[in-house]
C-alpha cells in the first residue's frame, strides 16, 4: 500500500469516527415546552455521513411547530432534482417532504412546519462528499392544534381551492359551478365560517360553507364587474368594489341593508383592490391612479398614494400594520404606512405585472398568476420567487389567508340589539347608519260607517332613497295595492306602499280602511192630533278623503238625511228597494228565457209537420198508379182488409216490377 492511499484511509476513519460520534449525539428524543435546534458544528459545515433524528413529543391535545430560521444545504442536482443532502420533516409516521437547498417550495426565512397529532421528527441525513454547508438553525414549542389555509378562487372550473400551509399541497376544493360563472375575489367570514366570493360573469356576490353547504348569491342587483371584496366580520358586513359602475359599497353579510359608501363620479375609477385594517375601523381600497382610505362607513375619505402609481391589488400585514400593493405599470412590489406615511419599494419581478390576488402572512408575499395558473410566494425582500405546488390544473386569482388559531369573536359584536341596519365601529364603540328609503306622510288607518261600500281617498305617501350616502333624492313608489278613490267593503281591507331603491332596499308603508255596516234605525214620532206615522233616520255615506298624519284635514263625516211623512208602502219600499229590483231583474230574465224556448220549440215543430206533408204529397200527387197490380179474386170485396191486394199501389223504383202500398207510408 502507498503512502497516499494509507492516509486516505487514516483520513477517512478519522471522519467516519466523527460523524458517529455526531450522529450518536443528533439521535436524540425531545419533549421541552420550547427550545431551539441546530444542526452538528453549526455555524461551522455539517460532517459527512449524518443521519440524524430529533424526536418531538408533546402532550395529548397539543401540537408542535417548529420554525426554520437558517437553511443552508447543497443543492439538489440540477438534471435529476434529487438532493444529496436532505432535511425531511416528518408528522407523526408520513413524510411531509424532504427539501435541501433553500426549502420544502416555501421561502428561505422563515420556513415554518405545524404537526397534526402530538408527535413530530426532523431527520437530516448527508452523503459521504465533502463540501457541505453550514446546515440549520430553527426554533421549535408546543402549541395548541390549528390549521392553515391559503385559499384561492379557482376559475376553471369555479371552485375554491384550500392549500395547507405546512404541507404544500391543496385539500379538496369546494365547487362554485352551481350557480357561480366566473369567480374573481374571496373573503372569508372566521365566525360563521363562511366564504364569501365575487363573480364578474354572472355580475354577483355570493356566500357558501366551509363545508359546501348552504351556496347563495347574496346581491345581484346593481352590480356590473365585482373584482375586490373583503369581509368585516367584528360588525357583519361584507364589501365589494365595482370596477364597471366606479362604485364601493357594502352590506350585511346576508346582502341586505345596502349602501353604495363610494358613488360614481367621486373621483375613483376602476376600483379593485379593499382590504380593511385589524380593527377594521379603517377601509382601504385601489382606484386606476391612486389608493384611497376611509373610516369604515365611508367617511374622512382620504388619498394615501397617487404618483407613480397603478395598482389593483392590495394586502395588509396586520402585525406590522403595513399596505401593500403591486404596482403593475412598474412591475414592484411597496408597502406604506397605514397613515399614508413611509412609501417604499421592497423589489421588482416581472410576475407582478399579471397578479391578481395579492396577501401577506407571517413575513411572506404570496400572489396568483391567472395565466400561467401559479401560486406564487417570495419573502419580503424578494430574494426568491417560487410556486406553492407546480402544475395546478386551474387557474387562481383572489386570495385569503386562514388561520384557524386567529383570535376573533364567539359572534359579530354589532347584533340586531345595536343596530337595526348597518353597524360600523366608531373606535369607541358602534354608529348605526339607515338606508333604506325613508317614507314621509304615510297615512293612518282610515275608519268609516257604510251600508255596503264606500270610495276612500287620501293623500299618498312619498319616499326618498338614502342608500348612495349624498343628499337624498325623491323615490317613486315600487307598488300599491290600491289607488285613491278605489271602491271599498264592509270589513278590513290593508293598503300597502312599496318603495324600492336602486340597489333593492325596500320599505313600506300599510295602512287599513275599516268600514262598518252601517244599520237603519226607526224611532217612533207622537203628536197630539193624530196617530204618528214611524220616522225612519238613515245615514247615508259620503266619500271619504284623508290626509297623512303630518297634513290631516278634518274627515268629513257622514251627514243623516230625513224623509218624514212616508207611508208603511213606502218605507218597505225605501228600506227594500235594491232587493225588489234585484228579484224583479230575475223574473223578467226567467220570462225572456222561457220564451225563447217556446218559440224555439214552435218553430222546430212547424218545420218538422211541413216535411212530413210534403213528403206525403209528393208521393200521393206524383206516383199513385191507379189499377195496378195482380187481379184480385173473385171474392175480393173493396175497402175491405184484404192483406197483399190494394186499391192503389205505389210505385217506388224505376223497376216497373217494385211496388210499395201505399198505405205502409
Amino acid at each position: 500500500m502507498d503512502t497516499f492511499g494509507f492516509f486516505r484511509i487514516i483520513l477517512f476513519c478519522f471522519f467516519c469516527r466523527k460523524s458517529l460520534a455526531q450522529n450518536a449525539e443528533c439521535n436524540v428524543r425531545i419533549t421541552d415546552v420550547d427550545g431551539t435546534l441546530m444542526s452538528p458544528s453549526y455555524p461551522l459545515p455539517y460532517s459527512r455521513g449524518l443521519n440524524c433524528s430529533w424526536r418531538f413529543t408533546a402532550p395529548a391535545g397539543q401540537a408542535i411547530e417548529i420554525t426554520f430560521g437558517v437553511v443552508n444545504l447543497d443543492e439538489a442536482n440540477p438534471i435529476s432534482g434529487d438532493c444529496t443532502d436532505t432535511l425531511r420533516v416528518f408528522d407523526g409516521s408520513s413524510s411531509i417532504r424532504p427539501f435541501c437547498g433553500d426549502g420544502p417550495g416555501w421561502p428561505r426565512t422563515p420556513t415554518r412546519f405545524l404537526s397534526v397529532s402530538n408527535q413530530l421528527t426532523v431527520r437530516m441525513e448527508t452523503d459521504n462528499v465533502d463540501g457541505g454547508g453550514t446546515g440549520f438553525l430553527a426554533s421549535y414549542r408546543q402549541v395548541a392544534p390549528r390549521t392553515e389555509h391559503i385559499v384561492a378562487i379557482g376559475v376553471e372550473p369555479p371552485a375554491i381551492i384550500m392549500f395547507d400551509r405546512f404541507r404544500t399541497q391543496g385539500v379538496t376544493p369546494i365547487p362554485l359551478n352551481r350557480v357561480s360563472v366566473r369567480p374573481s375575489a374571496v373573503g372569508f367570514d372566521p365566525i360563521d365560517m363562511v366564504f364569501y366570493y365575487t363573480d364578474i360573469g354572472s355580475p354577483h356576490i355570493g356566500r357558501i360553507e366551509n363545508n359546501g353547504g348552504g351556496h347563495e348569491i347574496i346581491v345581484d342587483q346593481g352590480i356590473s364587474d365585482p373584482l375586490g371584496i373583503v369581509v368585516g366580520y367584528l360588525t357583519g358586513l361584507v364589501y365589494w368594489t365595482d370596477a364597471d359602475r366606479n362604485e364601493l359599497s357594502v352590506s350585511r353579510l346576508d346582502g341586505s341593508f345596502r349602501k353604495i359608501l363610494i358613488p360614481d363620479g367621486s373621483g375613483c375609477t376602476s376600483p379593485q383592490g379593499i382590504e380593511l385594517s385589524s380593527d377594521q375601523l379603517h377601509l382601504f381600497w385601489t382606484c386606476q391612479d391612486r389608493i384611497e382610505r376611509a373610516k369604515a362607513d365611508g367617511t374622512e375619505r382620504m388619498t394615501l398614494v397617487s404618483e407613480r402609481l397603478t395598482a389593483t391589488a392590495l394586502a395588509i400585514d396586520h402585525e406590522n400594520e403595513l399596505l401593500y400593493w403591486t404596482n403593475v405599470n412598474r412591475g414592484i412590489i411597496e408597502r406604506i404606512n397605514l397613515d399614508g406615511s413611509g412609501r417604499e419599494s421592497i423589489g421588482g419581478h416581472e410576475v407582478f405585472a399579471q397578479s391578481h390576488g395579492f396577501i401577506v402572512e407571517d413575513g411572506v408575499l404570496f400572489w396568483s398568476d391567472p395565466v400561467e395558473k401559479r401560486l406564487l410566494f417570495a419573502p419580503l425582500d424578494i430574494s426568491s420567487v417560487r410556486y406553492v405546488a407546480q402544475g395546478v390544473p386551474r387557474a387562481m386569482e383572489g386570495l385569503y389567508y386562514y388561520k384557524s388559531d386567529r383570535l376573533i369573536a364567539e359572534k359579530h359584536q354589532c347584533s340586531n340589539d345595536i343596530c337595526s341596519q348597518l353597524c360600523f365601529p366608531d373606535g369607541s364603540g358602534f354608529s348605526c347608519d339607515e338606508v333604506t328609503p325613508l317614507i314621509s306622510d304615510c297615512p293612518n288607518d282610515i275608519t268609516n260607517s257604510t251600508e255596503r261600500s264606500s270610495m276612500i281617498f287620501w293623500e299618498e305617501p312619498t319616499a326618498v332613497a338614502r342608500s348612495t350616502g349624498e343628499t337624498p333624492t325623491q323615490l317613486p313608489y315600487g307598488s300599491r295595492s290600491h289607488a285613491p278613490g278605489s271602491l271599498f267593503f264592509v270589513g278590513t281591507t290593508r293598503v300597502t306602499y312599496r318603495f324600492t331603491d336602486d340597489v333593492g332596499n325596500t320599505a313600506e308603508c300599510a295602512f287599513s280602511i275599516v268600514l262598518d255596516l252601517f244599520i237603519p234605525t226607526t224611532t217612533p214620532r207622537t203628536t197630539s192630533k193624530a196617530p204618528t206615522q214611524p220616522q225612519t233616520t238613515r245615514a247615508r255615506p259620503l266619500t271619504t278623503k284623508v290626509s297623512s298624519p303630518m297634513t290631516q284635514s278634518p274627515t268629513t263625516q257622514p251627514q243623516p238625511s230625513t224623509t218624514d211623512n212616508l207611508s208603511p208602502f213606502e218605507e218597505i219600499f225605501n228600506e227594500y228597494s235594491l232587493y225588489v229590483i234585484i228579484g224583479a231583474s230575475v223574473i223578467v230574465l226567467a220570462v225572456i228565457i222561457a220564451t225563447i224556448v217556446c218559440i224555439a220549440c214552435c218553430c222546430g215543430w212547424c218545420v218538422c209537420t211541413r216535411r212530413r206533408n210534403g213528403r206525403e204529397n209528393h208521393i200521393t200527387n206524383d206516383y199513385v198508379m191507379d189499377n195496378v197490380g195482380p187481379t184480385p179474386p173473385p171474392s175480393y170485396q173493396p175497402g175491405t182488409n184484404n192483406p197483399g191486394y190494394y186499391d192503389q199501389e205505389v210505385y217506388a223504383g224505376d223497376d216497373s216490377s217494385t211496388y210499395y202500398s201505399k198505405a205502409n207510408f
